[in-house]
């Protein structure tokens, strides 16, 4: 699950978290908050002139920084994800500790029509600050479209590496507008694509882990005939 950032005003950006152990159900990080997510709104790049910047008092570290020092209290962000029910309370639970520590306050909401809702409210311009993703594909289109905001304008990327591996942060990169873009960053993984097998039965087989899809066809049918059941 990726959470990313949609368009609109720069909302801070929680921790990183650390590199996450895929597993079954984990709820995606939509990732990136789909790990605060990304809102729809068509994202803005707004460059203010050299002679307006930020004074440096306001500006100074990272946005983490910023906001653990308190420059962000009492700002309101928004992000919106299919998490419900009991998920939604562990989510709510789970960012607790940020909104203590920063005077933020996290609006979640979550939706089981999370997909089609998300689409819609981007359209219409009307997307939350951040998005949890659970399907990265998804993230992928609005990023094309240009209504994701790129998280290296605003995480430190040294973080990022320091807490995922550099493949984590390559699935997060995805095409924007103008290029490649850093679409989000993930908090969960579900796990649903993996196929496990036994190692040692393998090797007494004499069965080799496939590398193809036709591969993996072709142990699935040599398991079949020699009396036992592949997955």
């Amino acid at each position: 699950m990726t959470l990313a950032a949609c368009g609109g005003a720069a909302a801070p950006a929680p921790a990183a978290p650390s590199e996450p152990e895929p597993k079954e159900d984990a709820a995606a990080v939509e990732a990136p908050t789909e790990e605060a997510a990304e809102p729809a709104a068509a994202a803005t790049e707004e460059s203010a002139p050299a002679e307006e910047a930020a004074p440096a008092e306001a500006g100074d570290g990272s946005f983490l920084e910023r906001a653990m020092a308190g420059e962000f209290s009492g700002t309101e962000v928004s992000v919106s994800g299919p998490m419900v029910e009991e998920d939604a309370f562990k989510f709510e639970q789970s960012v607790l500790p940020f909104e203590e520590a920063t005077g933020i306050d996290v609006k979640y909401e979550g939706s089981k029509e999370f997909e089609a809702n998300i689409s819609v409210r981007v359209d219409a311009n009307d997307a939350p600050d951040v998005v949890d993703y659970p399907q990265p594909g998804l993230l992928g289109n609005f990023a094309r479209e240009g209504k994701v905001v790129d998280v290296s304008t605003f995480m430190d990327m040294a973080a990022l590496k320091n807490n995922y591996n550099q493949s984590w942060l390559d699935m997060a990169t995805m095409d924007g507008p103008d290029g490649p873009m850093m679409a989000g960053v993930w908090h969960r993984v579900a796990g649903k694509s993996i196929i496990w097998y036994p190692k040692a039965q393998f090797e007494a087989a004499g069965y080799e882990v496939p590398q193809t899809w036709d591969e993996l066809m072709e142990l699935t049918q040599t398991i079949a005939d020699d009396g036992d059941t592949a997955w």
